[in-house]
Parts: C-alpha cells; sequence; structure tokens
C-alpha cells in the first residue's frame, strides 16, 4: 500500500500534466482564432481590391467610350466632306455607320437631319453612341459646312505677306504659305499656316488663341466653281447684267442711291466709234435673293442695306467708302446689324486713287480676288492716304498690296487698320463660296446614353 507521500507525489504529477493540456488548447485555439482573422482580412483586402479593379476598369471603359463617340462624329465629318466634293446632290440624312470598330470599342453613328432652314450652308444634327466592354458614351452635334466668310485674313499661295509691328487682327488667320513675322503683330484669332515660321531679328508677336502650322492647305474656289453657283443663282432671282462691246467696257455701281436699300448700276460700253453711258438702273435689294452677276468689270461705292454679293467676271474697283446703312463710320456695324456685302473678283480688287479715297477709306464687307491681289492703285507714289479700313474680311490669291513702308512708317499709300465682324462667325454674305470642310457649330453630351 502506497505511502500517504507517494500519493501526493502523484497527486500533483497528474495535476501538472493537466495544466500543460489546458496551455496547450488554450494556444491552439488563440491560434485558430488568428489564422481566421488573417483570412478574413485577406479576403476583404481581396473583395476590396477587386471592387477598386472593377471601379478603375469602368473608369478606363467610360473615358474610352467617349472617345470611340466622339471618333464617330469625325467619321460623320469626313463623310460629308467627302460628298461635298463627289457628290454634292446626295441627300447624307439617314445615313448610319453600325457597329464600327476603334479603340477596342465599337461605334453607332446615325445623320439624323438637315437642319440648314434653306440656307445654302448645309448642317445636319448627328448622334454618336460609342461602346466599351458594355459601357456606352453618347454625343450629339450640329456640323455645319464652313466658308470662306469666316476668315478675317486669307492668303492662298502669296508672295508678299508679312504680319507687321502695329497691325491687329481680331479674327480667324490663314496663309497656304509660311507665317511670316517682322515685328509685333496682335493676333486675337486662331492662326493657322500651312508651312512654318518666318520671324525677323527682334520680333514679338501676340497670338492670343495661339497658332498652328503645317496644317492641311485650303485652297481658294476656282472662278469656274463661283460661276457654278452665283450665275444660275443671279439668273433666277438676283441681278444679272451681261457682256458689254468694248474693251474697256464696265459697269459702275452704288449702293443706296436712289435710296435706302437699293442698288443702282449703269453701263459704260462701245457704242458706235465712241463709249456712252447708259442711263441708270435701280433695283430694290430686298427683292433679290442675295446675288448679283456683272459680265464685265464694275466700280463700286455706296451704302448697302440687305444683303448681297456680287460676283464680278474681271476686277472691282472700289472708289468711296462702302458701308453698310446699319453702321457707324469709324467704328463699324452697330449691334444688332443685319448688313451683310460679299465682293468676288475673278481677277483683282482695287482701291482707287480718288479724290474721297486719298483721306482714309472705309469697307465693310467680305471681299475675295481670285487672280492675284486686294491692291491701291499706285500705292507706292505720293503721300500717304490714311488708313484702309476693313470690317469684315479678305481673301486674295497671292497678295496684298496696301502701301510702302520704311522701317515701320508708310511712306505712301495706307496703314492697314483691318477690324473683324464676329457677326461673320454665324452670318454671312449669300452664296458665298464654302471651303468643303465641317465645323462643329454645337455640342452635347447625351446623359444618360439614349441606347
Amino acid at each position: 500500500m502506497p505511502s500517504p507521500a507517494s500519493q501526493n507525489e502523484s497527486t500533483r504529477v497528474t495535476l501538472a500534466a493537466a495544466g500543460i493540456g489546458n496551455e496547450r488548447g488554450a494556444t491552439l485555439v488563440m491560434v485558430l482564432a488568428i489564422i481566421t482573422a488573417v483570412l478574413l482580412i485577406g479576403s476583404a483586402l481581396f473583395i476590396l481590391g477587386t471592387g477598386e479593379a472593377d471601379v478603375v476598369e469602368y473608369g478606363v471603359d467610360n473615358t474610352m467610350a467617349f472617345t470611340v463617340a466622339e471618333g464617330g462624329i469625325e467619321r460623320a465629318r469626313a463623310f460629308l466632306e467627302q460628298l461635298a466634293e463627289t457628290e454634292s446632290a446626295v441627300d447624307p440624312v439617314g445615313v448610319s455607320f453600325t457597329n464600327q470598330s476603334l479603340g477596342g470599342g465599337t461605334y453607332t453613328t446615325t445623320i439624323l437631319d438637315e437642319v440648314s432652314g434653306g440656307q445654302w450652308v448645309k448642317m445636319y444634327d448627328i448622334l454618336s453612341t460609342g461602346w466599351k466592354d458594355g459601357v456606352p458614351r453618347q454625343v450629339r452635334v450640329t456640323l455645319q459646312e464652313e466658308t470662306f466668310a469666316q476668315y478675317q485674313w486669307f492668303i492662298n499661295q502669296g508672295g508678299w505677306r508679312w504680319f507687321r509691328t502695329g497691325e491687329k487682327f481680331e479674327g480667324p488667320v490663314h496663309t497656304n504659305k509660311k507665317l511670316q513675322i517682322d515685328g509685333d503683330p496682335w493676333f486675337g484669332g486662331k492662326v493657322t499656316a500651312s508651312e512654318g515660321i518666318t520671324m525677323k531679328q527682334g520680333s514679338n508677336p501676340t497670338f492670343e488663341a495661339g497658332y498652328e502650322l503645317y496644317v492641311p492647305t485650303v485652297d481658294l474656289p476656282t472662278f469656274n466653281e463661283i460661276t457654278s453657283i452665283m450665275l444660275p443663282a443671279a439668273n433666277d432671282a438676283g441681278i444679272y447684267a451681261g457682256p458689254l462691246t468694248g474693251n474697256d467696257a464696265r459697269y459702275e455701281v452704288v449702293l443706296g442711291q436712289a435710296g435706302t436699300g437699293t442698288l443702282s448700276y449703269r453701263s459704260y460700253e462701245k457704242v458706235g466709234p465712241k463709249y456712252e453711258y447708259s442711263t441708270w438702273i435701280d433695283v430694290d435689294i430686298a427683292s433679290l435673293n442675295g446675288s448679283a452677276w456683272f459680265a464685265e468689270p464694275v466700280s463700286i461705292e455706296g451704302t448697302l442695306d440687305g444683303q448681297l454679293t456680287i460676283a464680278v467676271e474681271g476686277s472691282i474697283t472700289i472708289t468711296n467708302d462702302l458701308l453698310y446703312e446699319d453702321s457707324s463710320p469709324g467704328t463699324g456695324p452697330n449691334p444688332g446689324c443685319d448688313d451683310m456685302l460679299g465682293l468676288i473678283a475673278e481677277n483683282d480688287i482695287f482701291i482707287a486713287e480718288t479724290v474721297p479715297n486719298m483721306n482714309d477709306c472705309e469697307i465693310h464687307g467680305v471681299m475675295m480676288a481670285l487672280w492675284k491681289n486686294l491692291e491701291v492703285e499706285d500705292y507706292m507714289h505720293g503721300p500717304p492716304r490714311g488708313r484702309l479700313i476693313i470690317y469684315g474680311g479678305t481673301m486674295v490669291e497671292q497678295v496684298l498690296h496696301i502701301g510702302q513702308y520704311h522701317q515701320d512708317e508708310v511712306v505712301s499709300g495706307y496703314y492697314r487698320d483691318f477690324r473683324w465682324d464676329d457677326r461673320l462667325d454665324a452670318f454671312w454674305p449669300p452664296f458665298f463660296p464654302k471651303t468643303g470642310r465641317y465645323f462643329v457649330r454645337r455640342w452635347q453630351e447625351i446623359s444618360p446614353p439614349q441606347v
């Protein structure tokens, strides 16, 4: 029989063993709890990471879908420009580019409607929906044909085309050659050139809206293209003044001579052995469709009330100020003015060396000379004649010969004082030539997309 001491020792051993077991169990429970917590945290991080990745992916898809939708608009623009060049009589309304691939997504673009309101300048509403991995974006725009009247200053092939100190151009400027800077001219509108830039040493021009070089050329229309548009219009409901007899034959035009809103013209032609003037013919401009065609050179002056484009076989000579009825001399068209003049010459446009033109000459309108120049008659001789003030735009094939300079001072001819008529952003002379390009007149995003 064990002694009491032996029994006590056995009891201590048994209790110690039981304590060890309890400690091991507690440790195991703690380890399991930690493992469980780590797994839960890992799962949460995984779910969170997956959610963040989904958000990032959606954001990327959303941005790409918008870019793809915009690409669809550019596809419609290219289609309309190609159509205007090759098949201008075709109606594009209803044309749709469906499920076109672009940038890893697709777009569907539809030409919904023509919204030109009967004008000769076409406008179309376009709807484009872009998709990227199931994410849609949708934009709706109005594309509108661009006219040359939307340029303040445009030179096609160009000769002397330097921009000089003191000159200001508030509207868009374009040259199909180099942009040439001599001094500190100021440009308020965007300036574009199809070639590079040349700046004389010390020049410091200001480009408020920036400039862009090496852009695609924008060719002036040919006179045959002008004829195909303007001549039928003039024969239909405009003025048509036909060919005359004699090498020196011409027409004289005076705006407002027979009263506000009138155009008066007469011919000067060879009758038998000598030249004679005809009687004046007075026309109510409001009764016209906005077109006038003269088959001989024209001299012109006066005040216009209305909208009119005059196209001339030969040259145009401006003998005195050409103003809008609703204007203030020296400050241009008044707010709300609806007068608009376009002059298109097969050859040149001249500012005549007449008594009224010897002290400033002010012209309101948009002028296009398709042969060579806008030129001041005998600009290289005589004293300075003040300022040539143009409210509107000037497009020429080659060059503007306005004045003769010594350093930055005019020694003969005129100082250039060209002002932008900002109505030309959206209001142009009737039938004025178009560039063949379209621009975005209105833009909006449809949100949420209607798909």
